[in-house]
């Protein structure tokens, strides 16, 4: 069973070991220390400062962290600050992890800043989210289920990470933790710049390496090319744009980054069986 903690004033707690969401809306600056078993930080308004394990990091709006098991973490944050953490014991990632993979060692997750983006830890933080927030009926319904999922999500994306460090040879920790810090600046860059004229070339020359390792690392860790993660980036905001507003299909195409409404249209029709104009009427 989940359980659930709200904090608006300094919290009092010294340990986190249990399956537990925690939402926090601070009213004052605080700052606390407190030993922690594996944790998701997600910061919904402000910035939040942590420090563990010799490091500083820093998570501003829309931005998540992973921390392993037993951790002793000091947080600092400034009053007005939202987030939302979920705390997840080592036994309920020991069962996930053997179901997703056949490595019988421990997990340990890359503690990298990261950007909620289009996949399913930001579609699951989004829905958690709004529905604390804005509906704690269902959120109390669902709770055990989407902590559940949450759960998931981030152990699969660990797994498959851990797959395509396998594949390029690379077993030092801190090899994989700074080059996953490339590819999550890379997946920051190609959301950034969605509707942008962006290519290969200048994502590689903006972020610093050679567009060879940067195609081949992205593809391994993510199961998908730089390219074919603008477009399902590109197709996703389209698809947005096409259900909730009413602008022309050209002034869409151009927006969300393609060149013109013809090849829009065919690249749409490819991905999702519609062209936009039979997807905006079947809504």
């Amino acid at each position: 069973m989940v359980k659930l903690e709200e904090i608006t004033a300094t919290p009092t707690f010294s340990n986190q070991l249990e399956n537990k969401i925690l939402y926090a809306k601070h009213h004052d600056d605080i700052s606390i220390s407190y030993t922690s078993t594996y944790s998701l930080k997600y910061v919904i308004e402000g910035t939040k400062y942590y420090n563990f394990d010799n490091q500083d990091i820093k998570i501003t709006k829309n931005q998540y962290l992973i921390i392993n098991n037993n951790s002793c973490i000091t947080t600092e944050a400034k009053k007005g600050t939202k987030g939302l953490s979920f705390f997840l014991s080592p036994k309920l990632i020991s069962e996930i992890y053997k179901y997703h993979s056949s490595d019988t060692s421990q997990l340990e997750f890359l503690e990298v800043t990261q950007k909620k983006s289009n996949n399913e830890v930001g579609f699951l933080l989004d829905k958690i989210t709004n529905l604390y927030e804005h509906n704690q009926f269902d959120f109390n319904q669902q709770m055990d289920n989407l902590f559940i999922r949450i759960s998931e999500a981030i152990v699969q994306e660990q797994a498959n990470i851990d797959t395509g460090f396998a594949t390029l040879k690379i077993v030092k920790y801190n090899t994989k933790k700074e080059l996953f810090k490339l590819i999550s600046i890379t997946k920051e860059y190609i959301n950034d710049n969605s509707s942008e004229d962006i290519s290969l070339d200048s994502m590689s020359r903006d972020i610093g390496i050679s567009k060879y390792y940067l195609h081949r690392l992205f593809t391994e860790i993510n199961g998908t090319t730089p390219l074919a993660y603008l477009t399902a980036i590109r197709l996703a905001k389209a698809k947005h744009r096409l259900r909730y507003s009413k602008d022309s299909i050209f002034e869409i195409a151009i927006e969300c980054g393609f060149d013109n409404t013809s090849y829009f249209s065919n690249l749409f029709k490819k991905h999702t069986g519609f062209t936009p104009t039979q997807y905006r009427k079947k809504l």
